[in-house]
């Protein structure tokens, strides 16, 4: 009498591993969406760089042509402009400012209005700030 090998083992085999592999298959799916997401805002971000830089290029053709013509035409400096501050350059600087100007709200909101006041002077200037306290005025 002779034994065959049961097909339920390998079946069962199978099923476990094609399972694995539906969820490996999910998992890479996944971390490449994310991949794609990453790429694209990449991708977007350098056309903004790349839009802002040749907008500074044609500003800056401008002015050289401003620049050159004043001076074959013995103008002086009088249509000669003051170079460009980069765009980026003054957003960082507006952010800047923005950010401190926050940060300085926080420090006086924690540090004066939240502990009796310890930077407030009698003449309700602020000794932190060398200002009238903006926090005052708010409360009253």
């Amino acid at each position: 009498m002779t034994q065959t090998a049961t097909p339920m083992p390998v079946a069962r085999h199978d099923s476990v591993a094609a399972r694995e592999i539906a969820i490996e298959h999910g998992v890479l799916t996944r971390q490449m969406a994310g991949l794609q997401r990453r790429v694209g805002e990449q991708m977007r971000a350098y056309a903004q760089q790349v839009s802002a830089l040749q907008d500074e290029v044609v500003h800056l053709r401008g002015q050289l042509i401003v620049s050159r013509t004043c001076m074959l035409w013995d103008l002086g400096r009088a249509g000669v402009m003051k170079p460009v501050v980069r765009r980026a350059r003054q957003l960082a600087a507006h952010a800047e400012a923005g950010a401190m100007a926050e940060a300085s709200s926080v420090i006086c909101q924690t540090g004066c209005v939240g502990h009796a006041h310890p930077w407030l002077e009698a003449d309700g200037q602020c000794s932190r700030t060398g200002t009238a306290c903006t926090q005052i005025e708010n409360k009253v």
